[in-house]
Parts: C-alpha cells; sequence; structure tokens
C-alpha cells in the first residue's frame, strides 16, 4: 500500500522525514532535518530508569512475601451457623407433567397419572 503524498503526522513530538533514498541523500547533502549541525541537541534524551531495589529474597523452603499482581484489602464477615436440619425441610417434587406436588415413592402422579421415574435421584 502506497503512503500519502506530503509531510507525514510527528511521533512523539519529533518530526517524521521521508525514508525514500532521494529525500534521504538530499538531507545529507544540504544537512537538514537529522542531518542537520544542531539536530543532536534537539532530539529528547531519556534519563536512564532507575533501577529499583530487589524486594529480600526469602530463604529455600520458605514462602515468599513479596506482592505479585493487584493488592487489595478485603473484610470477610463473620460465617452465620445454618439452621439445624430437620424433617420439614425436604424437598418439594412436582410432577413434569402437570406440574402437581409428589412425594418420593410415588410411581405416578395422582392428578395426571403420568409414570414418574425416580432414578436420578438414587
Amino acid at each position: 500500500m502506497a503512503l500519502a503524498p506530503g509531510s507525514k503526522k510527528s511521533k512523539n513530538g519529533k518530526k517524521v522525514y521521508s525514508q525514500s533514498a532521494r529525500a534521504v541523500k538530499w538531507r545529507e547533502e544540504n544537512k537538514v532535518g537529522e542531518f542537520a549541525d544542531d539536530a543532536a541537541a534537539v532530539e529528547i534524551l531519556q534519563p536512564p530508569l532507575a533501577e529499583t531495589p530487589p524486594e529480600s529474597v526469602s530463604a529455600p523452603g520458605e514462602f515468599s512475601t513479596e506482592s505479585i499482581g493487584v493488592v487489595t484489602t478485603v473484610t470477610v464477615p463473620e460465617e452465620v451457623p445454618l439452621a439445624p436440619h430437620t424433617e420439614s425441610d425436604q424437598p418439594n417434587y412436582f410432577c413434569e407433567n402437570c406440574e402437581a406436588k409428589v412425594s418420593i415413592g410415588d410411581s405416578q402422579c395422582s392428578i395426571c397419572e403420568e409414570s414418574l421415574d425416580w432414578s436420578g435421584l438414587r
């Protein structure tokens, strides 16, 4: 894909020049652009990155206390004890055909007389 003619958009505040052989040769001969005498002074130098001190390394066989990833604080609520189980807490079963209430062990629904399959509960 060909590039559009004309000047290019700047990247990171630096002017973008054509990289064709003819344009590079012309800038070099005329000392323009990146070949100008003051071009080195114009470039922004990044300061060297300060080296962060390494965290203490745990001894072999011990767990590391080094934080990894996202750190957040969580408050865990106290556990509420569950109510004791009673016989009245039996699950309710319904017929798939008419949705009438049925009891465990019924061979058929008392309303629509559909046969019930209890093999999934055993």
